[in-house]
């Protein structure tokens, strides 16, 4: 579909997720297919993520050149178990515009954030930072018993497979940049037992999940027209 100054985008859904996949990672072979036949100059990888830390909301888009694995479960042999990857820092020039649209939507989002959605840009060296690809269903929470603090900023089940696969393609690979907007806020452990924490994120995605993701579909636009 064309977007400015000529500009086409593919857009496609795999539905893969590292959780639910294995001992086989099909997401590999769809990224090479693509990367190959398509000859992008740009790959974005986007979607919904839980936050791993209080500081971030729901509805906020991290925007991230540098993506980590943090294997603990069928993956945890796999050489890449704890490997990342970066890419070129992203033109983020054209973020301005998307304050208003995003603004526009922060009445869906959940009455308990304190303030309008923010977008945070990750440059490629702060791995502190990063989107963490997990293997299993893990979210951040107030007691850190999935032991993500200090990975980055959101965990996620896909995006390091898009880094690990250009990092295999060497100078023919594209620029890439994951886009993630946080579903579900850290969540408060005092109180509750892990099934009841997890019971509480899956309701937090599921009643928000859709409007946070308009969030990081605006922020996906403006970096394609961007370039």
């Amino acid at each position: 579909m064309g977007v400015d100054r000529g500009q086409k985008v593919l857009v496609f859904k795999s539905d893969c997720h590292m959780s639910q996949d294995g001992p086989q990672l099909p997401i590999v072979d769809v990224w090479r297919q693509i990367i190959s036949e398509v000859r992008p100059l740009l790959v974005i990888t986007t979607g919904t993520a839980g936050a791993i830390g209080k500081q971030f909301e729901v509805g906020d888009v991290i925007i991230s050149s540098v993506v980590r694995f943090d294997c603990m479960s069928k993956f945890a042999k796999e050489p890449f178990q704890h490997a990342h990857y970066s890419s070129a820092p992203i033109d983020t020039s054209r973020l301005g515009l998307t304050r208003p649209l995003i603004a526009t939507n922060a009445h869906q989002l959940p009455k308990e954030n304190t303030r309008p959605p923010k977008i945070f840009v990750v440059p490629p060296t702060a791995l502190n930072q990063a989107v963490v690809t997990t293997d299993f269903f893990g979210f951040d929470t107030s007691d850190n018993h999935y032991r993500l603090q200090g990975l980055g900023d959101v965990s996620e089940m896909g995006d390091a497979v898009l880094g690990m696969v250009c990092a295999e393609l060497g100078t023919d690979a594209p620029r890439w940049v994951s886009v993630r907007n946080v579903s579900d806020p850290q969540i408060a452990a005092e109180g509750l037992s892990v099934a009841e924490q997890a019971r509480l994120a899956a309701q937090i995605y599921k009643g928000f999940g859709r409007w946070s993701s308009v969030c990081s579909a605006i922020v996906c636009w403006a970096l394609v027209v961007g370039g």
